[in-house]
């Protein structure tokens, strides 16, 4: 072990001159790093004491009798100094300021109630007793507050300020059942809630017939609406979604009409498309409220902005677009998310489709004798592939391109000898050419 005290040389004017103040070094057995430290004093024996502290200090902590002396000074910090550090880092690493915000209101909520006013009172029971004290949050949001006061603390924990997240070991709470479900407007709904928008109708119909969320149309500006292309879209920058992917919007001609309309002469491209509020679901309540329209029916399922977007993905299943394209006009990563969750099934023509099944016992429609006896015989039928025996080019040569999407339907194809080679599905087998 090295243990002494010092005090700085320096040639000043041709002489050495010693520091007023004392320093330290010292080394821990089994250690190979010489920490130097500032004492403070000019006394000698004054800075022999306090290195001597200094030692002891380190070699509990290496032993682990006491916890580092960074996390000791965290303990005692008020939470508020903490959350404020946390918050400036989530700015720095491109969290958008919606978010910064919920992330401040929740967990100053939290801090207050559960009276964590210094690092050291954190503890998992005051959670989960205010939990099972409030009645103002859903189980969805009460899971959201946990998050939040969990990425607080594993934040902390990585900075060195907290030995470990006492909230790591709280289970979330069950949600299924209990969670509130969105469903589509109705037609009825759509057109009376459209009446009386006002200034607000553009706004409606563009979430509607672009599935574009409130957040997005809030920073959307007259720049991405593309409205000379021979295609109108809205080209949806990176910095604006949700999923930070940049995306082409296409427009419905009379949306696009309405745009054209509505741009007045001489706007710059920066200038934003709609002015939308701080509170703009207050406004969308109050149109709710005249256009009589209930915010939750019989079924427990509400309407609120975000609902228009559950409008369009049913508006597509509806039209009968192939759930892939639909997939990818929602912008969705799972297909389930646009199928499961944002179609509304309420809506579908499942009455029609029962009624116009075939009913066993009875002569098959000429559609259904089309398909079921002849067309599985003709080669010009649905769902048959020209799969031809032949030589190096005798197999179908020809692919079919969907719409909006880059994806090519493999051929199958045969050899000289007239063995199938080509497999099924997007990754077949080698093809043996």
């Amino acid at each position: 072990m090295i243990e002494s005290v010092y005090r700085p040389k320096r040639k000043k004017n041709g002489k050495t001159v010693a520091a007023r103040l004392y320093r330290g070094r010292y080394r821990l057995d089994g250690e190979f790093l010489v920490k130097d430290v500032a004492l403070d004093t000019p006394d000698r024996q004054v800075a022999r004491k306090r290195l001597r502290d200094l030692v002891i200090e380190a070699q509990k902590e290496k032993e682990g009798l006491v916890a580092p002396r960074t996390q000791r000074e965290a303990l005692e910090k008020p939470m508020s100094v903490h959350l404020d550090d946390y918050l400036a880092d989530l700015k720095v690493k491109g969290r958008v300021e919606k978010y910064v915000r919920l992330m401040r209101s929740r967990i100053e909520r939290l801090i207050c109630d559960c009276s964590w006013s210094t690092a050291k009172n954190v503890a998992a029971g005051s959670f989960v007793e205010w939990r099972s004290q409030v009645r103002d949050l859903s189980p969805k949001t009460l899971n959201e507050y946990l998050s939040a006061g969990a990425g607080l603390l594993n934040w902390m924990v990585k900075q060195g300020r907290l030995p470990s997240n006492p909230l790591a070991s709280i289970s979330l709470v069950e949600t299924k059942g209990r969670r509130q479900i969105r469903r589509a407007f109705s037609d009825k709904e759509l057109s009376s809630l459209i009446n009386v928008a006002g200034d607000r109708k553009l706004l409606y119909l563009t979430a509607v017939y672009t599935g574009l969320r409130l957040g997005e149309l809030r920073q959307l500006v007259w720049g991405d609406v593309r409205l000379t292309s021979d295609h109108p879209h809205i080209q949806v920058r990176e910095g604006t979604t949700k999923n930070k992917k940049s995306a082409i919007v296409p427009l419905h001609p009379r949306l696009a009409s309405r745009l054209r309309e509505a741009r007045a002469e001489g706007v710059a491209d920066v200038e934003l498309v709609f002015d939308i509020r701080a509170h703009s679901e207050r406004a969308f309540r109050r149109d709710l409220e005249a256009a009589m329209i209930e915010r939750f029916d019989a079924l427990g399922r509400k309407v609120d902005f975000h609902a228009l977007r559950h409008t369009f993905a049913t508006l597509l299943a509806r039209q009968g677009v192939p759930q892939r394209l639909a997939q990818h006009l929602m912008r969705h990563s799972d297909p389930r998310l646009t199928s499961m969750i944002y179609t509304d099934a309420s809506q579908l023509p499942s009455f029609e489709v029962i009624e116009k099944l075939h009913w066993a016992g009875e002569p098959a429609s000429e559609n259904c004798r089309k398909y079921a006896q002849i067309g599985s015989q003709t080669l010009d039928s649905p769902g048959h592939v020209d799969s031809r025996n032949g030589g190096r080019n005798g197999g179908l040569n020809q692919s079919q391109e969907l719409d909006f999407e880059e994806v090519r339907l493999f051929e199958s194809r045969t050899d000289v000898e007239g063995k199938l080679v080509a497999g099924a599905g997007f990754e077949p087998a080698a093809f043996r050419l």
